[in-house]
């Protein structure tokens, strides 16, 4: 029985013993396992990494060759339309240059054909003043003419006075009335063109036969006082004012007609009586130049 149970004993006891050997080599193979396994996952992540980062590289050296080569095609699209332009801009530049040419010569050409008409007008213009003189030499004839069978028909005219044809004599004087409106001073003017003076009256009677050939219309006489703000006959001889000479209420200097200043020149009105006026008024004038003896 003590054999049993000490065989019993002895056997439970070694199968303890198994079993604890066996654990032993369990956590011997375990630990094995772990270390094992560890150095495998380290080994795995640094050639992952490794991979990674060899595929990043990878994918930013293919970014950069795309970039470059992009960029490279638009530089090169960019470089032949600019030597595209460049043709252009010399085909332009070349065409310009012969038409310029083209224009300096005919420029040229035609400078000769206009000296060539002024010359042609200004011989022209000295025709024309040349026939302007002989019209104006066969006028005076024509007009001495007249006055040559003026003066048989008239026998009993002993005056040997003559006047241009269009001019009205009144005892020594000749008279022209005008059938044209202008200013004050450009009538002035045109009466010294032809060798008169606006009219200077110097007695009642001549101022008679002047106002039988103006009413009813406005005609400019040389009286003004522009000059010195006394009235005056151009000639510088003072006028007597007569106030019957006038129109009611005149001379008054109205200075509300809105063209600047007051009125400084005197015309005849329709009765024949004096007005003032503003020089620029467009009036009708008579001129007056002393007969010529025949």
């Amino acid at each position: 029985m003590r054999v049993s149970t000490s065989d019993s004993s002895s056997v439970g006891h070694e199968y303890t013993d198994d079993n604890q050997d066996n654990s032993d080599d369990t956590q011997f193979w375990q630990k094995e396992s772990v270390s094992r396994f560890t150095g495998a996952s380290s080994i795995g992540r640094s050639a992952w990494l490794l991979c990674a980062a060899v595929s990043l590289t990878a994918v930013i050296l293919l970014v950069l060759i795309i970039t470059v080569s992009v960029s490279h095609g638009k530089f090169e699209s960019k470089f032949t339309a600019t030597e595209t332009n460049m043709k252009n801009l010399s085909q332009t530049l070349l065409s310009t240059n012969t038409r310029a040419k083209h224009l300096e010569e005919n420029g040229h050409k035609v400078h000769l054909d206009i000296s060539s008409l002024e010359f042609d007008l200004q011989t022209l213009q000295g025709q024309i003043n040349d026939m302007s003189g002989a019209l104006q030499t066969l006028h005076s004839k024509v007009s001495e003419l007249k006055c040559h069978i003026n003066k048989i028909s008239n026998r009993n005219n002993t005056q040997d006075l003559c006047c241009t044809d269009g001019w009205f004599l009144f005892s020594t004087n000749c008279y022209f009335f005008s059938d044209d409106g202008m200013p004050w001073n450009t009538a002035r003017d045109e009466c010294e063109r032809m060798n008169a003076e606006l009219l200077i009256l110097t007695n009642r009677q001549e101022k008679e036969f002047v106002v039988s050939k103006t009413k009813p219309l406005y005609y400019w006489l040389g009286l003004t006082d522009e000059r010195t703000g006394e009235w005056e006959w151009l000639d510088g001889t003072p006028y007597v004012m007569e106030r019957s000479e006038w129109m009611p209420g005149q001379p008054d200097n109205w200075e509300a007609h809105g063209l600047g200043g007051g009125e400084d020149c005197a015309h005849f009105h329709h009765d024949g009586r004096y007005n003032d006026d503003h020089c620029s008024r467009l009036y009708r004038f008579v001129c007056k130049k002393h007969a010529t003896s025949i």
